[in-house]
């Protein structure tokens, strides 16, 4: 009887083969993202001539966000891919279409619960002020889980709604048709209320991190099981059109959600109002508790926003020093915090996810599980890289772009630099004199350069005329100021432009639905010229996302306009085509593209508020399905011009 011998390998053979693996999984991720951290740092230091603030801390960040990714990766691969793969495939074959349904939507939902980039959405809760958007404070800070179940409810509608559009056989367009139209109006009803117009921007944004590295090959995996059993090459094949629904339904429930918290909240207005005894009901609402909503008050006392005096009107029970600083730890205290706060999260993704798969394929499939320890490690790889993941992006890409974000200003509008401050003594009337600057007249005082007398820009409101002490603040003139302030503005929508460009090109889903796109129309549409189309319009989405935040231009009609284009062309694609040029643009918003948009995002649009920076991944999803379904009509109208040609030619 044969027997079997393990195979023994020396130790320095399997570091070798350790280290062979972990280069080419880190160093995949690592390309990934080096474009994007490359020319964040270039830009800021040497165009915009602005430091990295915390270099160190971004380094880590950014090294434990690839090992994260590769982690995560890897462990998907190993352990969940399988499962889904083989609850996909035979799951159609076993059970009646309702259990495939049940299945899906709690996939759909564990799937979206799982994906890097929702934890984004975490975040970004300190960007907003309680008082300027309450509605959305609240969706970002104490009901951040309420926004999360309700993108992750309508995933897995979407997913579901997807099986039953495979088993009968329905086309795309009418539920293109039936989503797309009735979103933009609400956007456009959402605009009229302060409260609801904040948070549209979020909403829209939402269907952008949920279709990842998670939620679309498992969604696939499905699709092409239940493909097999309808025996249909047809539009439903291959999972085409899943990622659109995915991308649509968690608006739709983000909307739903609004409308019910809407009547809870207070209306938008200024601190006073805000924490006022006639609102003091809703602010508690939104806050959490009474002793949260004092926390609250003595942040806007500390920030200048709101008086100590109304403060104690206020908060007669709590001192405002105490509240801002009384739940302070050191900062190794609030390191582990965060740590454990990364871990605990990383396993509430993971687990539920793997879960549901094992006891459907055990309990319902009556299957066996294969390669135990293959799916245990794959388990622990996935934990771990989510919990890299999470830490190292607050730290790393995130800061960075919020850096760079906050820098970009400088391109087009004057920057203080109270970092550059001096205090002159002994500055008397006198000394002040009048002269023609670069802005018309102004007041001006003299002082000792290194290479001479300096004329210094007087501001009298900076000037103790008592003591003589003036302290002044030099002002840099913008980057490219000489060229005009629209210079400055084109500049900064080039650069984001670039951003979304580069980014787009190194998404790895971006390059194997390129491959199913000129399988499906047999090499007349490249791979090449789809990934071209796809980037040029996710960095043309994020310009005129950009462009909404600096001229303050209407979400509604940022992305009305180009989804009504968007509905014309589809009108007039293929039912194929259509499905892949509205999956391309869920393909685009990656785990890493999303959090460092958002992130670009809030800062840039620091000053104008946490609303007006939501809504840009949103622009970027839409201009590549006008990219792609423009490029591919036109493609068509050109192949059959030629074949009109060819056949006159042949008649004549």
């Amino acid at each position: 009887m044969p027997t079997s011998t393990a195979v023994r390998i020396p130790f320095r053979r399997k570091l070798a083969m350790i280290g062979a693996w972990g280069r080419s999984r880190l160093g995949a991720q690592a390309r990934a993202v080096a474009f994007v951290v490359v020319y964040l740092v270039l830009s800021q230091t040497l165009l915009l001539d602005q430091p990295i603030r915390d270099p160190l801390s971004v380094v880590v960040g950014i090294a434990a966000t690839i090992a994260g990714l590769a982690f995560f990766l890897e462990g998907l691969f190993l352990g969940v891919m399988p499962l889904g793969e083989r609850c996909g495939i035979r799951l159609p074959g076993r059970v009646g279409p309702v259990v495939i349904a049940v299945f899906a939507l709690v996939l759909g939902v564990t799937a979206t619960l799982a994906e890097p980039a929702i934890g984004i959405l975490k975040l970004q809760g300190g960007s907003a002020r309680p008082w300027s958007t309450p509605l959305l404070y609240l969706l970002l800070n104490r009901g951040s889980g309420w926004l999360v179940a309700a993108v992750a409810a309508g995933v897995g509608l979407a997913v579901a709604l997807g099986v039953f559009r495979f088993l009968h056989r329905w086309p795309l367009k009418p539920f293109i048709y039936a989503l797309i139209p009735p979103l933009v109006a609400v956007t456009f009803l959402f605009g009229a209320d302060p409260n609801l117009k904040a948070v549209a921007g979020l909403a829209w944004d939402t269907g952008g991190v949920t279709t990842g590295p998670v939620t679309v090959p498992l969604v696939i995996a499905l699709g092409i099981g239940v493909s097999r059993i309808v025996g249909s090459r047809s539009d439903a094949s291959g999972g085409l059109g899943v990622v659109t629904l995915a991308s649509a339904l968690p608006v739709a429930a983000v909307f739903a959600l609004a409308v019910a918290l809407l009547p809870s909240v207070p209306a938008p207005g200024g601190p006073a109002a805000f924490f006022s005894e006639a609102e003091r009901e809703r602010a508690v609402f939104v806050a959490g508790s009474e002793e949260a909503l004092a926390e609250l008050a003595a942040g806007a006392v500390a920030s200048g926003s709101l008086a100590a005096s109304d403060f104690v009107a206020l908060f007669p029970d709590y001192d405002p020093l105490a509240v801002a600083f009384g739940g302070g730890g050191d900062e190794g205290t609030e390191l582990r915090g965060r740590l454990g706060d990364s871990a605990l999260s990383a396993l509430k993704a993971v687990l539920p996810l793997a879960f549901v798969l094992i006891v459907t394929l055990v309990f319902l499939l009556k299957d066996r599980l294969v390669g135990v320890d293959e799916l245990v490690l794959g388990l622990v790889f996935a934990v771990l890289g989510l919990f890299l993941f999470n830490f190292g992006m607050e730290k790393g890409l995130t800061a960075l772009g919020a850096q760079a974000g906050a820098s970009l200003p400088r391109a087009y509008e004057r920057t203080e630099r109270p970092d550059r401050a001096l205090l002159l003594r002994g500055v008397t009337e006198a000394d002040v004199v009048k002269a023609v600057g670069p802005d018309g007249p102004a007041e001006y005082i003299w002082m000792d350069g290194a290479d001479g007398p300096v004329a210094v820009p007087f501001d009298r409101a900076l000037w103790d005329e008592a003591s003589g002490a003036y302290r002044y603040v030099p002002v840099e003139r913008a980057v490219f100021d000489r060229w005009g302030r629209n210079a400055g503005f084109a500049a900064a929508l080039l650069f984001v432009f670039i951003l979304g460009f580069g980014a787009t090109l190194a998404e790895p889903s971006l390059s194997a639905l390129g491959t199913t796109v000129e399988d499906l129309t047999t090499g007349t549409y490249k791979k090449s010229t789809l990934v071209g189309m796809v980037a040029v319009g996710v960095g043309l989405g994020l310009a005129f996302g950009f462009a909404s935040i600096l001229f303050d231009l209407p979400l509604a009609w940022v992305l009305g306009v180009p989804y009504a284009l968007a509905l014309v062309l589809t009108a007039f694609a293929p039912e194929d085509f259509a499905a892949i040029a509205w999956d391309s643009a869920g393909v685009t918003t990656g785990p890493i593209t999303v959090p460092l948009v958002i992130a670009t995002g809030l800062g840039i649009g620091g000053r104008a508020g946490a609303a007006s920076s939501f809504g840009v991944v949103a622009a970027a999803s839409v201009f590549p399905v006008v990219a792609v379904l423009g490029s591919g009509l036109w493609r068509t109208a050109r192949a059959r011009s030629a074949l009109a040609a060819m056949s006159q030619e042949g008649r004549s």
